[in-house]
């Protein structure tokens, strides 16, 4: 045993998950997602009965929702946010309307999603999301849009754009309180 203040720390090991404290995982449902760009549907389960993410799943994710059919790897924490807002939404399926896409900031570095989730306005669900930590979200308003803008960063960012699909206007921040 090493000397009290004598600076030597013991080294802790890597242990396997315990099968109780990964439970949660198995009562989670497969949520449904589509992609409003092509159409395809599936049902996933992003995290396996361990409790650990589930790879293959990621990877099928990602290549449905892609625009151009191709799968783009997008950032783990983000996938596990529009998971999580679905079963908050007792597991609503999730609409993406737009993924990752080139020349379009954090959507070209797989760090940004926008999406909505079937029964849940547009207004509820970023209300949802600006309550977890560093996440931009933007809410599109306009009639004929009416999905959320998700991504990951460093500093929370929210905003409100009611610009009609096609054209930008100047987002209006919103403060956090």
């Amino acid at each position: 045993p090493a000397l009290p203040g004598s600076g030597i720390d013991t080294p802790m090991t890597v242990t396997a998950r315990d099968v109780r404290s990964a439970s949660w995982a198995g009562a989670l449902v497969p949520i449904d997602v589509t992609s409003v760009a092509s159409g395809d549907t599936t049902s996933i389960r992003l995290y396996g009965l361990d409790g650990e993410i589930d790879e293959a799943a990621r990877m099928h994710l990602e290549h449905v929702i892609a625009r151009d059919g191709e799968q783009h790897a997008l950032e783990i924490r983000l996938e596990q946010l529009v998971v999580k807002a679905s079963h908050h939404f007792h597991d609503a399926h999730v609409f993406v309307v737009s993924g990752w896409r080139e020349h379009a900031g954090r959507h070209t570095t797989g760090e940004a999603l926008d999406f909505k989730l079937q029964g849940v306005p547009a207004a509820q669900l970023a209300a949802y999301l600006r309550g977890l930590p560093r996440v931009g979200v933007g809410i599109y308003t306009h009639p004929r849009t009416q999905y959320v803008h998700l991504d990951v960063r460093d500093t929370s960012y929210h905003w409100l754009d009611g610009s009609p699909p096609g054209v930008t206007w100047k987002e209006r921040q919103l403060r956090d309180p």
